[in-house]
This record gives C-alpha cells, sequence and structure tokens, in this order.
C-alpha cells in the first residue's frame, strides 16, 4: 500500500472510530454525582489499539468531547477531551512496549500509580468524615447517616480496588514469566488498559474537585469510575481480537502508528 492510501484509510477509520466513541459515550449513561458512566471506554481502547496513541487520542478527545457538549453535561467538555486523550495516548504507548522488561516496568509503575491514589482517596475520605458528616452532608445533599453508611461503602470498595490491582498486576507478569512474546491484546494491552484507567479515575477526580472546589464529593464517583473501567475492558477484551484482525485485512498491517 502506498504512503498516500495509507494516510486516507487511517484518517477514514479514525472518523469511524470518532463516530463509534461518540455513540458509545451518548446512547447508555447511568448518573452519577456530578456526571454520568458509560460504555465508551472500551472503544476509547479499541480506538488506541487500532489507530495507535496519536491518531486514537484523537478520535477518543472528539468523540467523548461530542457526547458532553450534546449533553446536560457540557462543563465537562473540556475535561473530557483532555482525559480521554490521554487514555488513547497512554494505551497506544503502553501496546508497543513488547519485551518483558518494558511490560514489567509498565506494570511496577501502573501499580504505584493505582495504590498511591486509592490509599489517599481512602486516607482523605475517613478523614473528612470523621471531620465533619453534618457538613460534608449538606454539601452533597445527604442525611448524615446516609453520607457515613456511604462512605464506609467506599472504603471497602477501595480496599477491594487496590487489591485487585495488584492481584492483576501479579498475573498479568506471571503470564509474561511462561511466554515469550506477547501478541494481540496480550499482557501489553492488560497494563495499557489498567494505566489508561488510572488516568481516568485521577482526571476526573481532578477535574471535579476544580469544577465544585470539594475535595471529598469526587470520592463517592470513584468506585462508578472503577466500573466503567471494568466494563471498558470486558469490552475490549470480548471485540478488540476480531477488530484487531479486521484492521490487518484492511490496512496490510496491524497497529498501524
Amino acid at each position: 500500500m502506498n504512503k498516500e492510501n495509507f494516510r486516507l484509510k487511517k484518517i477514514v477509520l479514525t472518523g469511524l472510530m470518532t463516530a463509534l466513541v461518540f455513540l458509545s459515550t451518548s446512547i447508555i449513561k447511568i448518573p452519577t454525582v456530578n456526571g454520568y458512566i458509560h460504555p465508551g471506554d472500551g472503544f476509547v481502547f479499541i480506538s488506541a489499539l487500532l489507530l495507535g496513541p496519536f491518531y486514537g487520542a484523537f478520535a477518543s478527545g472528539v468523540g467523548s468531547m461530542l457526547s458532553d457538549i450534546l449533553s446536560p453535561y457540557a462543563q465537562w467538555a473540556l475535561p473530557t477531551l483532555i482525559i480521554k486523550s490521554l487514555m488513547a495516548l497512554v494505551m497506544g504507548l503502553a501496546v508497543r512496549h513488547r519485551t518483558k522488561k518494558e511490560i514489567m516496568v509498565s506494570a511496577a509503575t501502573t501499580v504505584t500509580v493505582w495504590v498511591a491514589f486509592l490509599v489517599v482517596i481512602k486516607s482523605a475520605l475517613t478523614g473528612a468524615v470523621n471531620f465533619s458528616a453534618d457538613s460534608l452532608a449538606s454539601a452533597l445533599g445527604d442525611s448524615p447517616d446516609n453520607i457515613i453508611k456511604t462512605a464506609s461503602d467506599i472504603q471497602r470498595y477501595l480496599t477491594a480496588a487496590i487489591i485487585a490491582v495488584i492481584i492483576i498486576i501479579f498475573a498479568v507478569i506471571i503470564y509474561l514469566a511462561k511466554k515469550q512474546n506477547v501478541k494481540g491484546i496480550g499482557a501489553g494491552g492488560v497494563i495499557g488498559m489498567l494505566s489508561s484507567g488510572a488516568c481516568m479515575v485521577t482526571g476526573y477526580y481532578l477535574a471535579e474537585f476544580i469544577l465544585y472546589g470539594n475535595p471529598v464529593s469526587p470520592v463517592f464517583s470513584v468506585p462508578m469510575n472503577l466500573l466503567q473501567l471494568l466494563a471498558g475492558i470486558a469490552i475490549t477484551t470480548a471485540i478488540a481480537p476480531a477488530l484487531l484482525k479486521a484492521n490487518e485485512y484492511f490496512f496490510g498491517m496491524d497497529n498501524p502508528k
């Protein structure tokens, strides 16, 4: 395939993935404290796998941003553009890591970021609830008893999330120890999705803090964002292998960069 045809096909596929990210983000919406969650992260990951880090970042960021602009949550459009673009960029760069050493460095970095973030959030929530459940309830429009109960539930979810991240990463490392080559989604893809997830959860926490000026209320969105991440990983795992084969036929090569 000559360079001009390759570029044209890349642009066409980028437009298609932008539309798919938009549709998957906008059709199914589950409301949260200050926004909504959706199955669109799966197509963010797939965009990075099919298009590489840079074209994938464009498709993911623009498609997700358009969904926010055309929804009641237009204030999230700019944060979404930045966060979703970063997710695809991180995912696209992670799947380029083919050696065991590169993937293990990525795994160690991912574990560190996830555990540090979740531990900090867990500690902040404990301190805030202990300091003033009444004022926190007023800020969130709920009763103090419900706030304390919800905070306790989130503490358990965050603890489970910390353990789950560590288990998944160690499972990937064990897998790598037994395999010489990583193809398709593989270990690099798993690490990429977890790294992107860290960008998403951390990014939306910071964005909500900046938008609403409350460092505690964003904590209550973390479990739903984790659920959104898991749904995205499941979607990617289910349909990406077939799409990668189709992509190889379309371009004459896999994972175009």
